[in-house]
């Protein structure tokens, strides 16, 4: 009896400890977690996996013939569906990359590779809708339409994010240009 009373009492503090480390790892994730790092991680989820996904399934149950990507009707005839889903997310993360090194050779491009994101975002988003709709017997939106939407969207809202940028004053460049004044 006296074991079951210790054994509680030693789940019961593992079970606090865990529920303190788990609030703890949650406190340092929200502040350690920037707007940015959200929208490269939706950009991933959507145009990586989510397009990815629901575009293999499309071509596995109506045919390769559906999809109006040439590069994917090829990935999946020779690498089949898991071979076309990785190379989506491995085209996606490429992108990601390149768009990660350009921010880090540009100080002041926060707002202006956010558009980005966000555009890269809406982009899966009506690239899985497509998809989806495609799926469901329905005649989804035109290729054209979809990327000529894509198109606009990421020179809107570049645009709108570097006029940000431009307008911006950052704290970082405030005090390495006041240090540069007084020299």
């Amino acid at each position: 009896m006296t074991e079951n009373i210790q054994r509680e009492k030693i789940q019961k503090g593992f079970v606090s400890e865990l529920i303190d480390i788990l609030k703890l790892i949650t406190l340092f994730a929200i502040k350690r977690i920037k707007l940015q790092h959200v929208l490269y991680f939706t950009a991933f989820l959507t145009f990586g996996i989510g397009d990815g996904i629901t575009g293999a399934y499309m071509m596995d149950r109506l045919g390769v013939g559906i999809e109006s990507n040439p590069f994917a009707r090829y990935m999946f005839m020779e690498q089949g569906f898991w071979g076309m889903v990785a190379a989506k997310m491995w085209i996606t993360v490429v992108i990601l990359f390149a768009v990660f090194m350009v921010q880090l050779k540009s100080v002041d491009m926060y707002w202006t590779i956010n558009g980005f994101l966000i555009a890269l975002t809406a982009g899966g988003l009506m690239a899985v809708n497509a998809n989806l709709t495609a799926l469901a017997g329905e005649v989804p939106q035109a290729p054209g339409e979809i990327i000529f939407t894509f198109l606009a969207m990421v020179l809107m809202f570049t645009e709108v994010g570097s006029f940000v940028d431009k307008n911006t004053v950052y704290t970082e460049n405030i005090s390495v240009r006041g240090d540069s004044a007084g020299q």
